[in-house]
């Protein structure tokens, strides 16, 4: 790969535009300055306009866990970026760099097929829809909620209610020993943090006493209820979790 970055934005053309066959590919055309590229929306007009990022590079191609949410599985997305919404789109989650990366084989630069990390700073929220279940994602940060206790980044929004139940999907780097006279890989461990809010702050669930705690003058029926349905918290998936704190929701 290039040594050189090469950021990739769209450009809003407002012209007549032919209408293109869309098994065409259009190279994108280096415009000079700092490796910038434009892509010109001739091709599809407004429907890529929210091409806004940076060249990604699928750096994990030896490790034995990817670091991408759900990669083996089927999915469209819904993406919200600069205000505008947009449906029908192949999106993946970078769970080690907190990346949204779009893949369209149309996207090719130095004759490769480009992949591109959209800006995070101007998408609001983006859904993964899978076959069985959704995915809502939302952008968090002090700069949009100055009551925002965690680190920015995009969080999945798993309950939305009296009580609010964020997921931080996340993994972390580990090297991996190396065979015999063989460089020293790294591999990614996906480690996901449940934060949940009932009062003021998020706080992250980490044991079952923490987390009763939370519930105040409720806490003896929250524990009383895990014993109950036998939920083993500081190992509960989302469907557990999301099962206690509507739980919680009645009786409060």
């Amino acid at each position: 790969m290039s040594g050189k970055k090469v950021y990739i934005v769209s450009v809003f053309l407002f012209m007549a535009v032919t209408i293109l066959n869309s098994q065409q590919i259009f190279p994108l055309q280096d415009t000079g300055e700092n490796g910038m590229i434009g892509i010109y929306l001739g091709k599809t007009g407004p429907a890529r306009a929210f091409i806004d990022g940076k060249n990604y590079y699928p750096y994990y191609l030896n490790a034995k866990n990817i670091p991408l949410l759900r990669d083996e599985e089927r999915r469209y997305a819904r993406l919200t970026i600069n205000g505008r919404s947009y449906d029908n789109l192949v999106l993946k989650y970078d769970t080690y760099t907190d990346d949204i990366i779009y893949t369209d084989d149309s996207l090719i630069y130095d004759n490769r097929v480009r992949q591109v990390a959209l800006n995070k700073y101007k998408v609001s929220r983006f859904d993964l829809i899978f076959s069985y279940d959704t995915l809502f994602f939302r952008f968090f940060s002090k700069t949009i909620d100055s009551t925002f206790n965690l680190p920015e980044g995009f969080y999945e929004v798993a309950l939305a209610g009296e009580v609010t139940y964020l997921i931080r999907h996340r993994s972390y780097a580990t090297k991996v020993a190396p065979g015999y006279n063989a460089a020293s890989l790294r591999d990614y461990v996906y480690k996901p943090e449940n934060y949940i809010r009932i009062n003021n702050n998020f706080v992250r669930i980490t044991s079952r006493r923490q987390f009763t705690e939370l519930f105040g003058e409720h806490s003896h029926e929250i524990n009383r209820y895990l014993q109950s349905r036998r939920i083993n918290i500081s190992k509960a998936g989302k469907k557990q979790i999301i099962e206690v704190l509507r739980y919680y929701e009645v009786i409060n």
